[in-house]
C-alpha cells in the first residue's frame, strides 16, 4: 500500500500530503489470559513515524471501520520523555507500560512514550464482563488527525471476570465530622444565651433558637464541604484509590503552576470575566437610562421584552444557543451558510462571551434601573435650568450617584461570571481542543477544573484548583473595594 501511495503521489494523481502522512496501522493483540475486573489488556507492537504526536484508543461493542462509528478510551501521547515521572502500576486510573516499566506521564497525567518506543500495553477500564468489545489503535498527528489511511481493522475481545461488589464505605470520619460541627455549634448558642442572660438582655429569649436550625445547616451544607476541599487540595486524592489518599502538602499546587495551559487558560478566564462584566454594565446602563426617559410610551412592555433572557432558565437558553449555531441551525440557515460556528479557537471564545453577555445585561437594566428611580430629581431640575448639557448631567450627577449600586453590583458579576461553568459546559464543554491533556480553547478555571475532577479523576488537583481560585477572588475582591471606597461611602 505505501507503494502505490507514493507512485499516485508522484503521478499527480494524490496530493504530496498523502505520502508524508501516511502511516501504517499498529498492530494489536489482547491478552485473554490477563483480563481483571471490568479491565481488558492490550498488547500494542507499533512503530512511531516523526509526524505521530499520539495514539488514540478507540472501541465499540460493534464492528466499526471508522473514528466517528466508536468511542474513543485512550490517548497515549509521543514525545520527549526525559524528567517525566512513572506513575507505578495500580495507580492510575488507566495502567500502561512499556518494555516491562509503567509509561511516564505528564503533568496532566497523560501516558506518553518515546518516539524510539516499539510497542506498549495497556489495561483498559471501564469494560463490562462478558461483553464482546472492538478495540482499534489509530495513530495521530498534532492536530489529531489520522496518520493512517483506509478502514479501521478492530480486534475483538472480552474479559470474563465477574463483577466484585465493593466494600461498604467507611463514613465513619465524615459522621464524625458533621457531629462534631453540630455539637459545636450547640455548645456556642448555648453559651451566646448564657451571656445573654448575664448581662441581662431578656428581649431576645428565642434569638439563639430561632437562628440554630440556620446556622446548623450552612455549617453541614457549606463550611464543611469547604473545609473538607481545602482538606483535599493536600492530599493525593484520585479516583483510583478514594478514601486512601495521604497528605503530600503543596505539591498539587506545584502541579497546576507547571500544567501545561495554565496561563492560556487563566488569561481567558480574565479576558471572559472583564469582558462580560464591562458589557453587562454599559448594556444595562444604556437600557435602564432609555427605559426610565419620561417621555417613552409602552415602558413596561419593554422592560417585559428585554427581561426575558433573564427570566427564562439559563440551561434552556444556552442549549437554544447552541442548537442555532449548529451547522444544521437556524442561523446558518438565515444566512445560507453552512459553517460550524464553534469549531474555530477565535470564534468560539467570541460566540460564548456574546451570548454570556445577552443573557446577563438584563439583570444589570433591572438592577440600575431601580437605582435610576430613586436618584433624587431636583439636582437634574437645578442642572437643566442653569442650561447644563446633558452628557455633563450623566458624568457629574448620575455616575457619582450611581457608584454606591455600580460597584458592588460589578463586584458580584465579576465574581459570577469568573465561575460562571453552565454557559461554558452546555455551549462548548471548552472545546474546541487545543492540545492533548491541556484546556480547551473556550475553557475557563472552572470548567477545567470540573474535568481535572470528572474526567481525569485527579481529585487533590482539583481542590487545589478550587482553593486557588478563591484565593484569587478574595484577594481581588479585597482590592477592587479597598480602590473604589464604595464601603465606605456607604457609610
Amino acid at each position: 500500500m505505501p507503494y502505490l501511495v507514493a507512485l499516485l503521489t508522484l503521478a499527480g494523481v494524490l496530493p504530496a500530503q498523502a505520502l508524508m502522512s501516511q502511516a501504517p496501522y499498529p498492530e494489536l493483540r489482547a491478552v485473554d489470559d490477563a483480563q481483571a475486573y471490568r479491565r481488558i489488556r492490550l498488547e500494542v507492537q507499533a512503530a512511531p513515524t516523526p509526524e505521530t504526536a499520539a495514539y488514540q484508543v478507540w472501541f465499540s461493542r460493534f464492528p466499526f471501520e471508522r473514528t466517528q462509528d466508536a468511542e474513543l478510551h485512550t490517548i497515549i501521547k509521543v514525545g520527549d520523555t526525559a524528567g517525566l515521572t512513572r506513575t507505578p502500576i495500580g495507580e492510575a486510573f488507566e495502567d500502561c507500560w512499556s518494555d516491562g516499566l509503567p509509561i511516564p506521564r505528564d503533568a496532566s497525567g497523560m501516558p506518553v512514550i518515546a518516539g524510539s518506543a516499539g510497542g506498549f500495553t495497556c489495561a483498559l477500564s471501564g469494560m463490562l464482563p462478558f461483553t464482546d468489545y472492538f478495540l482499534a489503535v489509530v495513530p495521530v498527528n498534532a492536530n489529531g488527525v489520522s496518520l493512517a489511511g483506509g478502514p479501521l481493522f478492530p480486534i475483538r475481545t472480552r474479559t470474563d471476570a465477574p463483577d466484585l461488589r465493593p466494600a461498604e464505605p467507611d463514613t465513619r470520619p465524615v459522621l464524625f465530622a458533621l457531629g462534631s460541627i453540630v455539637l459545636s455549634l450547640a455548645i456556642l448558642l448555648l453559651y451566646l444565651r448564657w451571656r445573654d442572660l448575664q448581662a441581662g438582655r431578656s428581649n431576645a429569649r428565642l434569638a439563639h433558637l430561632y437562628i440554630a436550625p440556620a446556622m446548623i445547616a450552612l455549617a453541614a451544607l457549606t463550611f464543611y464541604p469547604v473545609l473538607y476541599g481545602i482538606w483535599l487540595s493536600f492530599t493525593d486524592a484520585n479516583q483510583t484509590h478514594l478514601g486512601e489518599h495521604v497528605w503530600i502538602g503543596f505539591k498539587n499546587f506545584g502541579t497546576i503552576l507547571d500544567s501545561a495551559g495554565t496561563a492560556r487558560v487563566g488569561l481567558f478566564t480574565l479576558i471572559w470575566a472583564v469582558a462580560n462584566v464591562s458589557a453587562h454594565l454599559g448594556l444595562g446602563l444604556l437600557l435602564a437610562i432609555a427605559l426610565n426617559h419620561p417621555g417613552l410610551k409602552g415602558r413596561t412592555v419593554y422592560r417585559t421584552l428585554l427581561l426575558l433572557p433573564w427570566a427564562i432558565p439559563g440551561y434552556i437558553s444556552v442549549l437554544a444557543w447552541r442548537g442555532m449555531l449548529e451547522p444544521a441551525g437556524l442561523i446558518n440557515a438565515v444566512l445560507g451558510t453552512e459553517l460550524d460556528w464553534l469549531a474555530s479557537p477565535n470564534s468560539a471564545r467570541t460566540l460564548v462571551i456574546l451570548v454570556n453577555i445577552w443573557l446577563g445585561a438584563p439583570f444589570m437594566m433591572m438592577a440600575l434601573s431601580g437605582a435610576l428611580q430613586s436618584l433624587p430629581r431636583e439636582s437634574y431640575e437645578a442642572a437643566e435650568v442653569d442650561g447644563v448639557h446633558p452628557w455633563r448631567q450623566f458624568l457629574h450627577l448620575t455616575l457619582p450617584s450611581l457608584k454606591s449600586i455600580v460597584v458592588p453590583l460589578s463586584l458580584l458579576g465579576f465574581i459570577w461570571t469568573f465561575n460562571m461553568f453552565h454557559v461554558i459546559f452546555l455551549l462548548t464543554r471548552g472545546k474546541p481542543d487545543v492540545a492533548f491533556g491541556e484546556p480547551g480553547a473556550t475553557d475557563i478555571l472552572i470548567t477545567y477544573v470540573y474535568d481535572v475532577a470528572f474526567e481525569y479523576g485527579n481529585y487533590g488537583i482539583a481542590a487545589a484548583w478550587s482553593v486557588a481560585i478563591f484565593l484569587m477572588l478574595f484577594a481581588f475582591s479585597w482590592f477592587y473595594l479597598k480602590q473604589t471606597r464604595a464601603i465606605e461611602a456607604i457609610r
